[in-house]
């Protein structure tokens, strides 16, 4: 319900566009019941009474077809004034960028990855591989072989 709220809120209507073919075909079934009634029939408005379904119809479908399509309208003044923020902003980006890059002349470059010799990295792995029977000795994980 809040979600709901925060969209509309925000000037979003969700399912405008399906609510306005849904009036409008609701609005043409309303106008072939009044074709089909009496009053079109005997070319007399005296007969409203026995179409008074149709015109109730017709007047609800109707009324739904105009706020449905004030509300496509909306949408698409709302989405177009989105669409120009976002282009400003990215403008107003780009030329932050490229007025930071004019100033500092080149970027910050990242450090270079060190390389490590063979050597090192077997040192480093017998180390770190001594480091944890240590200390699985202390806490007497490791059963240490009996020798024979």
């Amino acid at each position: 319900m809040a979600e709901k709220a925060a969209k509309e809120s925000a000037g979003y209507s969700e399912g405008a566009e399906f609510r306005f073919l849904g009036n409008l075909f609701g609005l043409l079934l309303a106008c072939a019941g009044l074709l089909a009634g009496t009053m079109v029939r005997e070319f007399s408005l005296g007969y409203w009474l026995e179409d008074i379904v149709p015109l109730l119809l017709l007047l609800a479908t109707l009324r739904g077809l105009v706020k449905s399509g004030l509300e496509l309208a909306k949408d698409s003044i709302y989405y177009e004034e989105q669409k120009k923020q976002v282009a400003e902003a990215l403008a107003k980006r780009q030329e932050m960028m490229e007025t930071a890059e004019e100033e500092s002349g080149e970027l910050p470059k990242l450090a270079a990855k060190p390389h490590y010799t063979e050597q090192e990295v077997l040192e480093a792995v017998s180390k770190r591989i001594e480091q944890q029977r240590d200390e699985a000795m202390k806490k007497n994980k490791m059963i240490v072989p009996h020798e024979q």
